[in-house]
């Protein structure tokens, strides 16, 4: 094992606080059957494993989801991609190529309120797991499919990923330095922004099914997704303003905004495009009152007009301090300037021990992994306590036997119709 993951930086972190045991569950009693892998469906389920569903990761039996092996870096030979996904899950592995596999699938689902995937279109369909066909299982089920280009479109069987999607939604065009090339974001942003909007599709289609008494179909597609998150510049586009340029970290709508270098090589990044932060950067933080009277920088449009001016008195001043001088003055003024971390920082920052966010979790075993904690925070309802995500399979038997009440005879017909069996190779 390399010397980083000898000491991993979360063994510094306290285990996680349990939430009261008196307090119920916002989807106590919900069921979800998995069958999604990658990032935008497992941030999907855990974040209604999150809120206390019940989650059944349904994977295949060579491998499971692919991210397991995306390593280094490792925690006992498991991926913190993966680690950081499906927290709280239960792993069943599953031949879905064989009738036993989609036996047991199809009974799983049975047994649920709520089906996510983010197979290919066509691919459920070849299995006979489709919404058809498992709501002859499960008439009230609810069935979400997050896909690239959406079902019954011309794009519909193209494979696509958070980058590519990036790239065709325009995503990357307002990215990176206004001298350089467009660039795809640090984070996956769409395949999150994909989840999220599946979640909250989810949980309106529960609340319909208890208001109407139906379930449905529900579809997220990325693409749609990426086009949805432009935020006001495709508004700004179809008003007749234009493609937006890349602004690299200034904004064209406002000023002073923007990166800063200070004293110590460390970066100040300053968003005060009000009125009100700008009278409060100039009286508070550069001490320089007189520049909220200067005409060049007295309203907005003056400060956009005069930008350079501004910046470059602006990058004078900051020179003279180290960042955390000028991160003092900004909280003492209730300024919105903030310290440009790199993530290492952001994980040890002051506030997110305050915040508890970061944290060691456990299993039956003594098994520790890291834990980033959900930002949901419930006064009556509190999101529950995380649990290591699941070895592959380790809870095929258990949720078979518990859920479903296989027996023995059961088991073994599952076995012998392949269930637990690898794909044998085409």
């Amino acid at each position: 094992m390399s010397d980083q993951n000898t000491n991993p930086p979360f063994q510094s972190f306290p285990l996680h606080i349990p939430r009261p045991k008196d307090a119920p569950l916002p989807l106590a009693g919900v069921r979800v059957a998995d069958f999604t892998r990658y990032m935008a469906g497992p941030y999907c389920t855990q974040t209604l494993c999150d809120l206390g569903a019940e989650v059944i990761k349904i994977e295949a039996v060579e491998g499971g989801d692919e991210t397991r092996t995306f390593i280094p870096p490792e925690i006992d030979g498991e991926s913190p991609y993966f680690l950081g996904l499906n927290r709280g899950k239960r792993s069943v592995a599953l031949n879905l190529a064989s009738e036993g596999g989609r036996r047991v699938a199809r009974d799983i689902v049975a047994a649920c309120d709520i089906v996510v995937e983010n197979f290919s279109p066509g691919v459920m369909e070849r299995l006979g797991l489709s919404e058809p066909d498992l709501r002859k299982v499960r008439p009230d089920i609810i069935y979400c499919a997050i896909s690239g280009y959406g079902s019954g479109t011309s794009h519909a069987d193209q494979p696509g990923f958070d980058s590519v999607f990036q790239a065709e939604t325009g995503f990357m065009s307002m990215t990176g330095a206004s001298n350089g090339p467009p660039m795809r974001t640090g984070s996956p942003i769409i395949d999150i922004a994909s989840a999220m909007q599946a979640t909250t599709a989810i949980l309106a289609a529960l609340v319909a099914r208890h208001v109407h008494g139906d379930g449905q179909r529900v579809e997220v597609s990325m693409f749609d997704t990426g086009l949805a998150i432009l935020g006001y510049q495709s508004m700004n586009y179809l008003s007749g303003g234009g493609d937006p340029v890349r602004q690299g970290n200034e904004a064209a709508v406002a000023t002073p905004i923007g990166l800063f270098d200070t004293a110590d090589g460390g970066q100040l990044y300053v968003s005060c495009g009000s009125q009100r932060s700008w009278i409060a950067l100039a009286k508070h933080v550069l001490e320089r009152p007189d520049l909220v009277e200067d005409p060049r920088f007295s309203d907005n449009r003056r400060r956009n007009e005069n930008r350079l001016d501004l910046t470059e008195i602006m990058e004078r001043i900051f020179s003279g301090a180290p960042r955390d001088h000028w991160i003092g003055k900004a909280r003492a003024g209730r300024v919105p300037i903030g310290a440009v971390r790199t993530v290492g920082e952001a994980m040890e920052a002051t506030l997110t021990r305050e915040r508890g966010l970061v944290s060691r979790i456990e299993d039956a075993s003594g098994r520790q992994v890291p834990n980033i904690g959900s930002p949901l925070r419930f006064d009556r309802t509190p999101v529950a306590d995380p649990q290591p995500a699941p070895r592959l399979g380790a809870d095929t038997e258990p949720v078979l036997r518990t859920w479903l009440g296989y027996d023995d005879a059961c088991m073994e017909k599952a076995r012998r119709d392949g269930a637990f069996s690898p794909r044998k190779p085409k």
